[in-house]
């Protein structure tokens, strides 16, 4: 545990609001629809591509970048998104792919920094809002989905 204050002020702050130095960004948040995919393939300069998984029909618009991160955008079959993952070398923002659940996010995250000790993976969960989230040197593992979306028959531990 840090034990100067300062420090770790700056980085609850940096950890309840999602932000990091990084430069990864995506505008498709969850609970939205689906549309916004393209603009995320646009700004992460990466390529896009839909893979439809027929016995439920679900959508996953996987964007790559050029280092090989990847964010996967999860789509219900009415066109919603409820699930978000990432294998990224940094950070992504999650406070914009939450966008309307990123104040619960930092909600848990700042009660979740209360307890003392070092954590390098962590599961926030508030209401609806599940985020699981680790780190290890240049690589960012996470999944976020709202529970009230997930469609009938698909298992969370299989979205990756």
């Amino acid at each position: 545990m840090n034990r100067n204050p300062v420090l770790r002020k700056a980085c609850q702050a940096m950890l309840a609001s999602g932000l990091a130095l990084t430069s990864i960004a995506a505008s498709a948040t969850l609970g939205e629809p689906a549309s916004t995919a393209e603009a995320d393939r646009a700004r992460l300069q990466g390529e896009r591509r839909v893979v439809q998984a027929t016995a439920i029909r679900l959508q996953v618009h996987v964007i790559t970048q050029p280092d090989g991160s990847t964010i996967k955008e999860f789509v219900t079959p009415g066109g919603v998104v409820f699930a978000i993952a990432w294998s990224t070398r940094l950070k992504p923002r999650l406070d914009t792919l939450l966008g309307a659940q990123a104040p619960r996010y930092a909600s848990a995250a700042r009660a979740a920094l209360a307890t003392p000790g070092i954590r390098h993976g962590i599961v926030l969960a508030s209401d609806d809002l599940v985020v699981q989230a680790s780190a290890h040197l240049n690589a960012h593992v996470g999944l976020a989905y709202l529970r009230s979306l997930v469609p009938e028959g698909v298992r969370i531990d299989e979205l990756r």
